[in-house]
């Protein structure tokens, strides 16, 4: 490890949170609401049980190899070459994850607040902002998100409560009038959300112990799911299904719903520094994690020397990666599930079979 600090239980719950709330809350209701149309908080639902399961998945493998980063994990599992193999897929699915949040930021900022701004202006801005938070270590950026989770928490209820009028239960009516099969296609976009979470392993090392940091995780993980569960629950019952499926960011909408006494009105603002907060400590960690991953992959002393030339990398794979809105929209509801399941689900099930199985041919 090239950073000796430690970080409480506390504020790792925090950073979780922060983490699977993320750049989900601005868009997941949009995704919900284009697949289980009305019962969209049942889909999402759901993924409190999966958020759960996953958490005790990627705890489950932290603790039998604590204090190991996943890359130092895949190395244990596979071996040198298989794990350096795997570990350089895990650096380029956290690249993969990073360039198509440049792309949102950018997009959100230049759609929906300053339209005549270039959207390469916005991601360049927000990239040095990134890297020099992450240059500070894991530890700053771990206290920063617990300096900023209270402030998200207030916007966050101001939002719910001053929109909460405006809610029709009707919305959510009829209640499975389709079957499950479209709850099933809407919790499977929003599953494929939750197992971004994995990245997570590569700052569990930092836990102050294995035990308390499996708590937090867990904690963080299903805290940060029931906040997306409500949030997309809202947004459904106050704009109906069809009206949020049709939106690029209906959350943002939903906060422009608001009205309070015909005085207190128009506070999308809000929800924009809302979900700044939540994509900065994302984009943060996943500039970390891919720093000290590709550091420790080329065994270099230091992951400050990584961060400026993948800062350039991130940028042009933001604009080339995803060329425009209509693409990102297809990759997300295609491809996106499919590709997180490969990294979030099935290769930490693989190392952690290989490891019980490894353990249990050890004691023969």
């Amino acid at each position: 490890m090239f950073d000796n600090e430690k970080i409480d239980a506390y504020q790792f719950t925090l950073l979780v949170i922060l983490f699977v709330v993320g750049d989900a809350l601005l868009y997941v209701p949009s995704w919900l609401a284009s697949s289980a149309k009305q019962d969209a908080w049942l889909a999402a639902g759901f993924g409190c049980v999966e958020g759960l399961a996953i958490a005790w998945l990627y705890t489950a493998l932290a603790k039998r190899y604590f204090p190991s980063t996943l890359i130092e994990i895949c190395r244990s599992v596979f071996g040198r070459w298989a794990g350096t193999a795997a570990a350089c897929l895990f650096v380029s699915f956290i690249l993969v994850d990073i360039s198509i949040m440049l792309h949102e930021i950018g997009d959100f900022i230049t759609t929906q607040m300053i339209p005549e701004t270039p959207i390469e202006v916005v991601i360049l801005l927000f990239t040095g902002v990134i890297v020099l938070g992450v240059r500070l270590g894991a530890v700053t950026l771990v206290r920063s998100s617990e300096l900023a989770f209270p402030s998200f928490m207030l916007l966050y209820l101001l939002l719910i409560l001053f929109i909460s009028p405006q809610i029709k239960l009707e919305h959510a009516q009829p209640v499975l009038s389709e079957g499950l099969k479209p709850v099933i296609e809407g919790n499977l976009r929003f599953f494929g959300n939750l197992e971004e979470s994995v990245i997570l392993l590569m700052l569990f090392p930092f836990a102050r112990s294995a035990v308390r940091g499996a708590k937090a995780y867990a904690t963080g993980l299903t805290i940060g799911t029931i906040l997306l569960t409500l949030f997309s629950t809202v947004s459904i019952l106050v704009m109906g299904s069809d009206i949020t499926a049709l939106l690029a960011y209906p959350s943002y909408v939903l906060a422009q719903k608001v009205s309070v006494g015909k005085f207190f009105e128009r506070i999308e603002a809000i929800m924009a520094f809302l979900w700044f907060i939540t994509v900065f400590v994302k984009i943060s960690v996943c500039y970390y994690a891919a720093s000290y991953g590709i550091a420790q992959i080329a065994k270099l002393p230091k992951y400050h020397t990584v961060t400026l030339p993948l800062a350039m990398i991130s940028i042009v794979l933001a604009l080339v990666f995803v060329p425009n809105r209509p693409y990102f929209d297809h990759f997300a509801t295609k491809f996106w599930t499919p590709y997180t399941l490969t990294f979030g689900l099935f290769l930490p099930l693989l190392m952690l079979g290989a490891a019980w199985l490894r353990q249990s041919l050890g004691k023969r």
